[in-house]
């Protein structure tokens, strides 16, 4: 905050020195974010996949200082490649204009490369928890959307929704039940914004709350988009089946 604006902020009253401090805050935030937005990461696009190997190094050896550690989903530049002592194939890349290092080229897919859509779908396909299944399945939809995996993936993430929705459920129920007031809420508006949800959201899955059943349902999305992009697919087939079913 510039100190202009702070002259400015104090001479008005309590109440709206409060409101023009958010105001002025959300502002900043909102700036930061737009700004960040822009930055220009150099190299061939790739998303991390796997995070048990996204060690970003300071050489290509899995034995090199760590940077840091990359999470999924996170868009880096790969800027060239090398072999390490122990035969590892390791990926340069770019983290921001200024941070670069070595990751094991196993932790990073690049869109439109056949052999890292490959990867990305043993990967999903070996994956027992739901969460992580949807979200590696969302990220594969995302980044191969010309290749036939695609509709697969977006299969996957519909049934790994559908398999959480009971137990994201369960949970909701049972923190709505602890015994602190809801102040006369709406069921659906108090199960939908339980924080289970919260992980999914953030990765764009978002679910719906059947009233007569008393529980949080997938919502579909991912059928939907199934249909949508690619609707001469078998996966589309499946898609259409599964939303009449639950009509």
């Amino acid at each position: 905050m510039t100190p202009n604006h702070s002259r400015c902020i104090h001479l008005l009253n309590p109440h709206s020195r409060l409101i023009a401090a958010f105001a002025l805050a959300m502002f900043a935030a909102l700036a930061a974010t737009a700004q960040s937005r822009r930055v220009f990461v150099p190299g061939q696009r790739a998303v991390v996949f796997d995070e048990r190997v996204s060690a970003l190094r300071a050489r290509p050896d899995v034995k090199a200082p760590l940077k840091q550690r990359m999470r999924r989903g996170r868009r880096v530049g790969v800027l060239g490649a090398a072999i390490g002592k122990d035969g590892a194939k390791f990926f340069r890349v770019a983290v921001s204009r200024n941070t670069r290092g070595w990751i094991l080229s196993d932790a990073v897919v690049r869109p439109g490369v056949v052999a890292d859509a490959e990867k990305l779908m043993t990967l999903i396909e070996q994956t027992e928890d739901e969460f992580t299944k949807a979200r590696l399945a969302k990220l594969c939809a995302d980044e191969f959307r010309p290749t036939k995996f695609a509709p697969t993936a977006l299969i996957i993430l519909a049934r790994a929704a559908e398999g959480s929705a009971e137990r994201l459920s369960r949970d909701a129920k049972r923190r709505a039940s602890d015994g602190e007031p809801n102040a006369g809420m709406r069921k659906r508006n108090f199960m939908l914004n339980d924080v289970g949800l919260d992980r999914y959201n953030r990765i764009g899955v978002t679910f719906d709350y059947d009233e007569a059943a008393d529980r949080i349902v997938y919502d579909g999305a991912a059928y939907h988009e199934l249909l949508r992009r690619y609707p001469r697919s078998a996966e589309a087939r499946a898609a259409q089946a599964r939303l009449n079913q639950n009509r």
